[in-house]
């Protein structure tokens, strides 16, 4: 399993948005909208440039012609693109101050601390994007103001591994 990502910010310092017009595959409602699927579908057609994207029955973004798995997640300042030779979810959350005590209360938990939720929200949003209960899931801070999850639909033994994607 490999995990890219690229700040937007930093992103946009080395390109203008006409860059992106051509991984734009669809109508957006806000600037944030059009940077962060454009991002990702950049990130995905660089590292395989042949295979074209399609909607499968279940609504999720696959490749039309290979065995390669990926999954996409953004917030705030990043977009993460996982991916793998067996079906991958990914959640990236900006970790920011929740009402805890309503939140618990919502999902039925007890959500004693920010990074409780967090574990608990990245999870069900990767899992969500597998469209299965994960076999694997791994749970990482990631600089600090970061929750990330990641989940598999078999039980994989190695660590992915993160990084940044070069722009």
């Amino acid at each position: 399993m490999k995990i890219f990502y690229i700040n937007i910010e930093k992103f946009k310092k080395n390109h203008d948005k006409q860059f992106l017009l051509p991984y734009a595959d669809r109508e957006f409602k806000s600037e944030k909208g059009f940077y962060e699927h454009t991002i990702g579908r950049y990130i995905i057609k660089n590292i395989f440039k042949n295979d074209e994207i399609i909607i499968n029955t279940m609504g999720k973004p696959v490749f039309k012609n290979s065995e390669v798995y990926f999954s996409i997640s953004h917030s705030k300042e990043y977009v993460f693109v996982c991916f793998d030779k067996i079906p991958c979810g990914i959640d990236i959350e900006y970790i920011k101050h929740r009402n805890l005590k309503k939140l618990s209360f919502h999902f039925d938990k007890n959500f004693e601390n920010l990074d409780e939720f967090y574990k608990f929200w990245t999870y069900k949003e990767a899992s969500y994007k597998l469209g299965t209960n994960p076999a694997f899931y791994h749970y990482k801070k990631f600089k600090k103001d970061y929750f990330l999850t990641i989940v598999s639909s078999q039980n994989i033994e190695i660590l992915p591994t993160i990084k940044e994607f070069d722009i």
